[in-house]
């Protein structure tokens, strides 16, 4: 039935290439977070059904990544202090993300994209455009790191069921998340997941119901007039006329935005000038733009209430590009 859910992984996950490459060399990569197509094959959603997400729940509480344009003058932070005097760019006159005026030549460090942040704290602070942590904040107040991090799994090389030669091993990349985190995603629809699950290459995943708060509810809160959006899951943004991706939808007049992701695989193909060589090329599709994005608006807005952007293929049904508008 509609209704958020928690996923949670039972050990290291392997997203992107499945099989691993060669005896003694490199890696296969592990694409993270995973996206719509790959929840939706976890849940086994019905095509008739929506999906939101990922999100991610620790202990209750609901967070987003860190947007972009989003600094401190918390310099040289080490491991395990947090920042914690945030401030958000500003869009100037020559069509530039500048620090805040009070900030000029003051030294910065730009940390959009490095944490998690929650929600009621993100927009608190992107109203305020500025956040000064004070002693005695509630912990779902503060920062959170990235709750996951790269783990190369080895195994021997086998054919047979038998060990070919000694030493001998693949490597394989995985993603291995941080204990009592959990991927957080809502159906949308007359359908109930089962109580566990198949991420990625293999990885077993509980899925549990959890009880929506009132304080998500901004997820979908409306803005007749918005300035802008920011990205809170990835997004496939439809090029007009054409099935390829672009890294912003139509009708933005400034953004930020990490490099896309490839959407599709790699293939080696003879290389123009030099038909001996073969090279890598991405297969004709799109590019997947991370969350934590910023767009700015120019002229009437797509959206007048927060949520996914709908485009051709429908792919706001697994949840891609949803934008909380300000």
């Amino acid at each position: 039935m509609t209704g958020w859910y928690k996923i949670i992984p039972t050990g290291p996950i392997t997203i992107g290439n499945l099989t691993p490459v060669g005896q003694n060399s490199g890696q296969v990569g592990c694409r993270w977070p995973p996206n719509g197509h790959q929840l939706a094959a976890c849940l086994n959603l019905p095509s008739q059904s929506q999906l939101w997400g990922p999100f991610w729940e620790y202990n209750s509480n609901f967070y987003v990544p860190l947007p972009l344009p989003v600094y401190t003058l918390d310099v040289d932070i080490a491991s395990p202090n947090l920042p914690t005097n945030l401030y958000r760019m500003q869009w100037n006159e020559q069509q530039q993300w500048q620090v805040q005026p009070e900030h000029q030549g003051k030294d910065i460090e730009v940390i959009g994209g490095q944490y998690l942040i929650p929600g009621n704290t993100l927009q608190l602070f992107w109203q305020e455009q500025k956040w000064i942590f004070k002693s005695g904040n509630a912990p779902d107040n503060v920062l959170q790191p990235l709750p996951w991090s790269s783990l190369t799994l080895s195994h021997n090389r086998r054919q047979d069921f038998q060990v070919v030669d000694e030493g001998g091993f693949f490597a394989e990349q995985t993603t291995l998340m941080a204990p009592g985190w959990s991927i957080l995603v809502k159906i949308i629809g007359d359908y109930q997941p089962p109580d566990w699950g198949i991420l990625g290459a293999g990885t077993p995943v509980t899925v549990s119901p959890i009880q929506e708060k009132n304080t998500w509810k901004w997820l979908t809160a409306s803005c007749p007039q918005p300035q802008g959006g920011i990205l809170l899951t990835a997004a496939l943004w439809q090029q007009p006329g054409r099935k390829i991706s672009v890294p912003k939808p139509p009708g933005v007049k400034g953004y930020a935005a990490e490099m896309g992701i490839p959407w599709q695989s790699w293939k080696k193909v003879r290389d123009r000038k030099d038909p001996n060589r073969r090279v890598s090329v991405l297969t004709p599709g799109e590019w997947m733009t991370p969350a934590g994005a910023v767009y700015l608006w120019e002229g009437t807005p797509p959206l007048s209430e927060s949520g996914p952007y709908p485009d051709a293929f429908h792919r706001d049904a697994l949840g891609y590009g949803h934008l909380w508008l300000f």
